[in-house]
């Protein structure tokens, strides 16, 4: 897709003074407009592409005559900050949603893994007061049916419950009445937890991922544009061809052809 390039859209995304009464677009509203299957995913690193921006107005800013001479809008060379700026707000979001479910998750597994060890003690303990008691045994292998994570927090509550049904039984076999404390604690804190690590877990489909990815795209489309005119403007030297293409991918590329010689 093709940026219009005329002055009033670009106008329309600079940031609008206090006095000023027209109606203008936001730059969320403004990449919001782009057509879901034109969103790209980042192909590299975020910060690259956002120092890539830079210097590519850095150079595109010394070359701006022979640019616009070719048809380029020197709007669009002033307007790479601004996007770029826009991508770094986003991406600064995103990561502080990334890594709060990720400290959610890494919370959830270590106390999945305490309350897993406990389910099984507890059903051990359980079978063995139990054995001569079928009504209790039949009630405990309900408990025991469910295997996923809302199952255990849920288990977590119900052996808590269970076990204080049946103190002379668990009494007989020196039980430690503590295991059920623990249980219920687990029980609420996996409670709290499994909304938030199912979230996580489906974390493609957080609003500021799917933010993220837009102000990507939305510099991405600006950038390609102005290396576009580079590459036309100067077609016929090298140096300038590297100019304007992203010194990531044109090492990335070496690496990958070095590896391939290497396996020869």
């Amino acid at each position: 897709m093709i940026f219009n390039t005329n002055r009033s859209y670009y106008s329309a995304i600079k940031p609008k003074k206090m006095t000023d009464t027209t109606t203008t677009k936001s730059l969320e509203e403004l990449v919001m407009e782009i057509p879901v299957e034109q969103i790209v995913q980042p192909t590299i690193p975020i910060k690259v592409a956002i120092r890539e921006a830079g210097n590519l107005q850095r150079d595109a800013t010394e070359d701006k005559e022979a640019l616009i001479a070719k048809g380029l809008a020197p709007e669009k060379i002033e307007e790479l900050a601004i996007r770029a700026d826009f991508l770094s707000d986003k991406q600064t979001l995103w990561i502080r949603k990334y890594e709060t479910s990720t400290n959610n998750t890494k919370e959830w597994e270590a106390l999945e893994e305490e309350a897993s060890k406990l389910q099984r003690e507890l059903k051990h303990d359980f079978q063995f007061a139990l054995r001569n008691n079928k009504e209790a045994l039949r009630k405990l292998k309900n408990i025991t049916k469910g295997n996923d994570s809302a199952d255990l927090a849920q288990d977590m509550g119900d052996y808590a419950g269970f076990g204080l049904d049946y103190p002379e039984e668990l009494g007989a076999i020196n039980f430690d009445n503590n295991k059920l404390t623990r249980a219920d604690e687990l029980s609420h804190k996996l409670n709290n937890l499994v909304r938030v690590v199912d979230g996580a877990h489906r974390s493609k489909k957080h609003p500021e991922k799917q933010m993220r990815d837009r102000a990507y795209t939305y510099l991405k489309l600006l950038v390609d544009d102005i290396r576009a005119y580079g590459k036309y403007a100067f077609w016929d030297d090298e140096e300038m061809q590297k100019r304007y293409s992203s010194e990531y991918q044109r090492r990335k590329y070496q690496k990958n052809k070095e590896d391939e010689n290497e396996n020869i």
